[in-house]
């Protein structure tokens, strides 16, 4: 039924200080005039799918794929299934039997069949149905059968809707030297589809950690938030906790997938990407996103906080508005070059801006126009790979928070440049899959801060929403990874970080260094104005050797078995773990 809309008289209902209620009123149009279209879950950011396609994308097996901004989605990965399916000859046997698994577990976006628990005629199952189940779950959870679909707790499935509940959680022993912790936590998710339009999710991760004094370094699970800390046990001294939470509503049609959504995103083509990572805690945003031919355009708006020690008013934490705007266009150009532009946009301490909800809207000049009344920042990303033979793939991102080009090839400290350049080799060695990976990044001092901390820098809750480590350091990655079997991969890791440290002398002088992402740059010192190389201060330098052994115990039992050696300047540090995930 075609429906009829009187745009100005919806307009001037619109009380026009309310942002809020102009989203919500076009986000109703939207949906009432979109086509019908498959309802789309994403696949988390860790999923492993996406180690196995990439590596395949390298090899050539795989070139439309597009793998730089994530997380996609179900749909999009069961497509790309299908042309692996399609192309299997040309993959080792190892790789088939991976693509085997990888089928059943995308059973319900390949296959118009139930889920595999459920018997003919019933739309439910969850394992104490009876004694049967109960039986078979047990079975499921300590033994391993080949090929079968992702087990949840609890199903139920219809001709239009699907609800699908896990559980699950991890626990894992550390040890440094003679010193030991206890991380744990308990997972929760919950996946729906109604009809053919909306998509809902919700998860919580609960992490709790025991530990002694002298191994109290935050786990690697931490993205910043504020955790709480109580008394030990097990023999720990103390016992630190912290919660995130993720969630989304979406509506699928023709042009495009609309959502309010919490969620980590990563959006760049390096292992550990300078434009988005996931090193900051979950914070809410509206997002579309649209695949147009061999391209695909992605926008969001997001509420994000200032760092800690800038919004602390006698002991509490207030709530200064800040957000985050970004959009990025990704095109395949061809089966070997894909490129990408990114506009990334900080601003705050008013009102959310209406123009910048606009997804295509140019950022810079906008930016301009506002600039002498605010502390709005732009930054851009220009992104490429290119795979000059099958089996080798070429890969860098360029970040540009400030361009003077009489001052481009001068250590001008206003260039607040982050570069990263990277390749990556796959293959295969006695018929066992194995990749190379080879990834350096430098980001000069000042890159991601701004003249007004609060509301400029590209941080969310102090913690830089980009590269990890943050200005005024440089970091080289060598990874290699083997495929034996569908249950287990090795991966070997040597790992060199430098950080300029500010100092002893620079520290009396009041001014900030740049090393830093929560620094202002215009309290930077005078004498380092022309003087500002890639890598200034005392340079601390981390080296880090890793193995990890990842082993599918059971259907739903995965063991984790890491041994590293740290050494930084003049101290070497050794550290295993052991550690056993559930998703049930």
């Amino acid at each position: 039924m075609l429906i009829i809309i009187d745009y100005m008289k919806l307009y001037n209902i619109i009380n026009k200080k309310s942002i809020i209620a102009y989203l919500n009123l076009s986000i109703i149009i939207i949906i009432f005039q979109g086509w019908v279209y498959a309802s789309q879950l994403h696949v988390k950011i860790n999923d492993p799918i996406y180690v196995y396609m990439d590596r395949l994308s390298t090899q050539g097996v795989l070139p439309s794929y597009m793998n730089a901004t994530l997380p996609v989605t179900r749909d999009y990965i069961a497509e790309m299934l299908n042309v692996l399916d399609k192309n299997r000859g040309n993959l080792s046997v190892v790789d088939q039997k991976i693509l085997d698994e990888f089928l059943a577990d995308y059973t319900y976006e390949l296959i118009d069949t139930s889920y595999f628990q459920l018997e003919d005629g019933e739309n439910t199952y969850h394992p104490f149905k009876s004694w049967k189940t109960v039986n078979r779950g047990f079975k499921d959870l300590v033994g391993y059968t080949p090929n079968q679909e992702e087990h949840h707790l609890a199903v139920y499935q219809n001709k239009d809707d699907l609800i699908w509940l896990d559980i699950g959680g991890m626990a894992r022993y550390e040890k440094r030297e003679v010193n030991s912790r206890l991380p744990y936590s308990y997972h929760f998710s919950l996946s729906v589809l109604l009809g053919n339009y909306f998509s809902i999710f919700s998860d919580a991760d609960l992490y709790s950690m025991v530990y002694n004094s002298k191994f109290s370094e935050y786990p690697d699970e931490f993205k910043g938030g504020y955790p709480l800390y109580h008394e030990g046990f097990y023999g720990y001294d103390t016992e630190i906790s912290f919660e995130y939470a993720h969630a989304y509503i979406q509506h699928s049609s023709n042009i495009g997938n609309i959502a309010l959504k919490v969620e980590p995103l990563l959006w760049g083509n390096g292992k550990i990407p300078i434009i988005l990572s996931d090193n900051v805690p979950p914070f809410a945003m509206l997002s579309w996103d649209k695949k147009l031919g061999n391209s695909k355009f992605s926008f969001f708006h997001g509420s994000i906080l200032p760092a800690e020690s800038d919004t602390m008013i006698n002991g509490l934490i207030t709530n200064e508005s800040k957000y985050l705007v970004g959009h990025r266009w990704e095109i395949t150009a061809t089966d070997k070059l894909q490129v990408a532009f990114t506009e990334m946009l900080v601003y705050g301490g008013r009102d959310p801006e209406l123009v910048y909800f606009l997804p295509t809207i140019f950022l810079w000049p906008v930016q301009h126009n506002m600039t002498s009344q605010s502390g709005d920042n732009i930054l851009w990303f220009f992104e490429g790979q290119y795979a000059p033979i099958n089996r080798l793939k070429l890969y860098g991102t360029f970040m540009i928070d400030e361009l003077r080009t009489s001052e481009m090839f001068n250590d001008w400290f206003g260039n607040r440049w982050t570069a990263q350049i990277g390749s990556h080799a796959a293959g295969n060695i006695f018929s066992y899959p194995t990749d190379l990976r080879i990834e350096w990044t430098a980001a000069r001092p000042w890159a991601y801060t701004h003249r007004v901390p609060l509301y400029g820098t590209y941080t969310h809750n102090g913690r830089c929403l980009g590269f990890e480590h943050g200005p005024n350091s440089q970091f080289l990655i060598l990874e290699n990874r083997w495929w034996i079997n569908t249950r287990n991969r090795l991966s070997i890791s040597f790992e060199q970080l430098k950080w300029g440290r500010e100092s002893k002398e620079d520290m009396a002088d009041n001014f900030d260094f740049g090393n830093d992402t929560n620094h202002n740059y215009s309290l930077a010192n005078p004498e380092y104005n022309n003087n500002t190389g890639w890598l200034i201060g005392d340079i601390q330098t981390t080296q880090t050797v890793q193995f990890l052994w990842e082993y599918q115990l059971s259907n739903i039992i995965g063991l984790e078995l890491e041994f590293a050696h740290m050494k930084e300047m003049d101290e070497s540090v050794n550290t295993m773990s052991l550690q056993v995930n559930v998703d049930y």
